[in-house]
């Protein structure tokens, strides 16, 4: 068989789709449903595709309870030859150049390269560039892997401490807190950990031997007592220090035991937030999230609630339901929160009550302002674009700075416009307070024409540039900035 004669196509897998994933009870029966990874660049390359054979299917399937894992690989031909499999291998390295530079594929970088070659060399069988993912104890033989869930499902409990419990759809679900120094979480976290991969675009393990590290695991439990994993996240805590007084009296005592550390003022980081898909869409990852933040607003310890790179359906979740939580604890009705603009000191101080890190807030608030806005109210909706634009100008600086003064306008506007129906989108989602008046239909106003004969007022650095379309005395729509 030569490289000139083999259909690539024949002998190429993409190793998102031949992996199938299963939670599986001791009978055998499925949890939910099997799926698909999301990604698997982090086990099979950047190409995503296993090269040499025909009929790949790749079997894991974890324990509903442990997760102790099972693997099984299968295919109907294996391509024997190296050199014509190392020939087929440059070929489609070749063509996927190809589609890049057309546009049509997607980018091929270094570490994709270096895995084009391992997969050259490794590839006698999948199961053996899978086990260097999995965790010790992987079964590779089912029914003495059956016979173990039984031991599991009579004896498991979450480690750790339960957190919360609520039902969802006539089932009952719990939430534990456990720090990774507890050794039965460390052993459940190793072999939860590569759902993350799995799951999570661009995710990487957590340092499993930092003790600032906490598990919170989402589990089902049936009428019979039995768990059944469902998710989980991670939490790490940083020292907080809000000046350099609290620094100086802090380090000495961040020096000595654990048990010390956390007496001291703290920032909680989200760090990993999985859902596995036989669970999604029943916001079991609303719940976990409130979860937390219900727990860390309590803690007097704990000064400030951060997210590590969220994607856009975090974002979403986490947007609404910090609306809802501050809706709930009433930090809209405060006397303090005015019609735009808002106080700073207000703000400062609203930051601090509710945990919310500044960005996030300020677009929280611009949300509610929105809300109770009544755009008829020309004045007042003019007043609310300006500290919208003012934010996304402060936000936006270093892309904004090589543009040139009516370009810098123009995008703002896009942007305020773009900002504006997204928080329509989100707020749709978010049950009103019975304190806000019906929302009004938003009509945006069409891109004003710019005119060149805009100035920068102000002086000195760290002037804050207001952007906003207003009208000169003939009625001409003109930009400025004031």
């Amino acid at each position: 068989m030569s490289t000139s004669t083999i259909r690539p196509e024949e002998w190429t897998a993409d190793s998102n789709k031949v992996l199938m994933i299963s939670l599986v009870r001791s009978d055998g029966t499925t949890l939910g449903s099997a799926f698909h990874p999301q990604f698997t660049y982090p086990i099979f390359g950047e190409a995503e595709a296993i090269y040499g054979f025909k009929d790949l299917a790749i079997d894991l399937k974890f324990g509903s309870t442990d997760l102790v894992p099972y693997l099984k690989v299968s295919y109907s031909e294996k391509l024997e030859d190296k050199e014509v499999l190392a020939g087929m291998i440059e070929k489609d390295k070749k063509q996927r150049r190809q589609d890049e530079e057309s546009g049509e594929g997607n980018e091929i970088d270094r570490i994709g390269e270096e895995n084009y070659d391992k997969e050259a060399q490794d590839l006698d069988n999948p199961a053996i560039t899978m086990r260097e993912f999995l965790p010790k104890g992987l079964f590779s033989e089912e029914q003495p892997w059956l016979e173990a869930l039984k031991d599991a499902e009579r004896a498991f409990t979450p480690p750790g401490e339960l957190v919360a419990s609520y039902s969802r759809n006539k089932s009952t679900f719990e939430i534990w807190r456990a720090p990774i120094s507890d050794q039965k979480q460390k052993l459940l976290h190793e072999r939860m950990k590569i759902f993350v991969l799995f799951l999570i675009e661009g995710g990487s393990y957590i340092d499993a031997e930092d003790d600032r590290w906490r598990v919170y695991t989402l589990y089902e439990k049936s009428t019979d007592g039995v768990y059944s994993f469902a998710g989980f996240t991670t939490v790490y805590s940083y020292l907080w220090y809000k000046n350099a007084q609290i620094y100086d009296s802090s380090t000495k005592l961040a020096a000595g035991s654990d048990d010390d550390f956390f007496n001291l003022y703290q920032r909680r980081r989200i760090s990993q937030f999985v859902i596995l898909p036989p669970f999604q869409g029943q916001k079991h990852g609303a719940k976990l999230y409130n979860t937390l933040m219900d727990e860390f607003y309590k803690d007097s310890q704990v000064k400030e609630v951060t997210v590590e790179d969220p994607n856009v359906a975090f974002d979403d979740m986490r947007d609404r339901c910090d609306m809802e939580r501050l809706d709930k604890i009433g930090i809209w009705n405060d006397d303090g929160f005015t019609n735009a603009p808002v106080s700073k000191e207000w703000v400062r101080f609203a930051e601090a009550k509710t945990k919310i890190i500044p960005r996030q807030f300020q677009r929280l608030m611009e949300m509610a302002l929105l809300r109770r806005l009544k755009t008829s109210d020309g004045n007042e909706y003019r007043k609310y674009r300006l500290q919208v634009k003012q934010r996304l100008f402060k936000h936006n600086k270093e892309a904004l700075k090589d543009l040139d003064r009516f370009e810098r306008i123009e995008k703002i506007d896009e942007a305020y416009r773009s900002v504006e129906e997204d928080y329509y989108r989100l707020l749709s989602g978010v049950p009103v307070p019975g304190n806000v008046p019906e929302q009004e239909d938003a009509v945006p106003e069409p891109l004003a024409e710019v005119v060149p004969d805009i100035r920068l007022k102000g002086k000195g650095k760290g002037k804050h540039v207001q952007f906003e379309l207003g009208e000169n005395e003939d009625g001409v729509k003109r930009a400025k900035l004031e």
